[in-house]
């Protein structure tokens, strides 16, 4: 999902210029309120996911968010700048998430996004990680074999997608591309984390 230009214009402007912490911090705001918005459409149009329980819809997405959100930023991630470049285009370096008081979780992110960039992971496979993201286990999920039978359909769709593309040793891609999700479920917790210590600071956060 990619913000539209309508979507960009609700962001307040932003001028590179302007290095105020306050600044970037809002403006990280913004995006990641955008984001999330980007998110719950994307799952919305998943096949599989009008067949649930509103209830466990909401799951879900709840749990899901952080997680498909550090998958996003790995997908915008520019190696030659080193920058995550959003729908904005407008670059946002390590730097600029420690200057906004991101801390050590912007690190933790960048390096994220660099290992994935090394892997070549493609926008087919990034589409389908996301959707094996949201279609997991959760906890109080009332009707968890249908998710989970769900998130079977995308994991053999990902397995058969490898298999084509990824010569000579589609194997150890497609293991590897399961690692990122364990890895997933650690940096998930870490921008919950973060997303919170975002909401005290500004009450538009979902």
């Amino acid at each position: 999902e990619q913000p539209t230009e309508a979507d960009i214009k609700k962001i307040r402007d932003y001028e590179i210029s302007d290095d105020t912490s306050d600044t970037k911090f809002r403006h990280i705001t913004d995006m990641t309120i955008l984001t999330v918005q980007l998110i719950v459409e994307f799952s919305k149009r998943l096949p599989g996911f009008d067949t649930l329980l509103r209830e466990d819809q909401i799951t879900l997405l709840k749990a899901c968010s952080s997680e498909v959100m550090m998958l996003r930023a790995a997908r915008f991630y520019d190696a030659k700048t080193d920058c995550i470049v959003f729908g904005n285009t407008l670059p946002y370096t390590q730097t600029s998430y420690e200057f906004a008081g991101l801390g050590e979780s912007s690190q933790i992110l960048f390096r994220f996004c660099r290992n994935l960039c090394k892997m070549k992971v493609d926008n087919a496979e990034y589409a389908l990680l996301s959707a094996i993201i949201i279609f997991s286990e959760r906890p109080n999920l009332k009707e968890l074999q249908k998710v989970e039978k769900l998130q079977e359909i995308y994991l053999d769709a990902l397995r058969a997608y490898v298999c084509n593309q990824r010569f000579p040793r589609p194997g150890m891609v497609f293991a590897k591309l399961l690692n990122i999700l364990t890895e997933l479920r650690t940096l998930g917790n870490l921008n919950s984390e973060v997303c919170f210590s975002l909401k005290l600071k500004n009450k538009r956060l979902p």
